[in-house]
């Protein structure tokens, strides 16, 4: 699958949308002319479905103010989890509360596609339910994350990539913070294929690591002891908006 930039620029606004209360979020599912929205909350775990002929989109919530959230992020031990890898266990956890809500929802699917879509806690979320469906028999057919933490160890990135590296993609705004997180050094690796927008906001679909360390050695040379090279703002999802506008 090639990367496409109207489908990003949809399930981004999804995965915004994810973030909002009921009322708001059922306004911007119409306006994507989509249909039939569920709601999911369970511990501090959010997400949000809608349909329309062809698809099923879900789309995970990322990180709030909500100290369980933190909480989340925090638990970065790994423990065995999806596809038989190892996994950040406050993640896979996570998706456990609110996994039997989402699974009704899936179980509606019939003939649709499946695209599984979240930024920050929530790409990492929709990654791991995407392992859920493929080692359940199922098929996704599109994964797109904004802001993605790594999620799991290199056994974990072997199996997932075996099954989905040409379905997802994951899209990170140069220096973002959150897309470093957990560690290199702690064993962690990132999944599916990057999608690196640079500092002048251009896009390099499989980016090589070279050229990320150049733009991000570039970038904070440029910007040192400024605010802004500390990574937070390009994590914002209105900064992923503006990367599509």
């Amino acid at each position: 699958m090639d990367f496409d930039t109207a489908v990003a620029r949809n399930l981004l606004e999804l995965s915004r949308i994810a973030y909002l209360a009921e009322g708001p979020a059922r306004e911007g599912i119409t306006a994507l002319a989509l249909r039939d929205p569920l709601f999911f909350s369970v511990g501090g775990t959010q997400a949000t479905s809608c349909s329309d002929d062809t698809r099923l989109l879900v789309a995970f919530r990322g990180t709030e103010a909500d100290p369980r959230d933190w909480i989340t992020d925090s638990r970065f031990g790994p423990r065995k989890g999806e596809l038989g890898g190892m996994v950040h266990s406050g993640f896979h956890e996570a998706l456990d509360l609110v996994w039997p809500n989402v699974g009704e929802a899936l179980a509606a699917i019939g003939d649709r596609e499946l695209w599984l879509a979240g930024h920050s806690l929530g790409a990492a979320l929709a990654v791991l339910a995407a392992a859920r469906v493929t080692e359940a028999g199922g098929t996704v057919t599109g994964v797109y994350t904004y802001g993605q933490p790594r999620i799991g160890k290199s056994d974990f990135r072997a199996a997932y990539d075996a099954r989905l590296l040409d379905d997802t993609f994951r899209v990170d705004n140069h220096i973002d913070l959150v897309t470093r997180v957990p560690l290199l050094l702690q064993g962690y690796r990132h999944v599916g294929r990057m999608v690196y927008f640079d500092h002048d906001r251009t896009m390099h679909v499989d980016a090589s690591a070279w050229r990320v360390a150049a733009d991000d050695l570039r970038y904070r040379f440029t910007h040192f002891g400024r605010i802004e090279s500390a990574g937070l703002t390009p994590h914002f999802t209105n900064s992923y908006a503006a990367l599509f506008a």
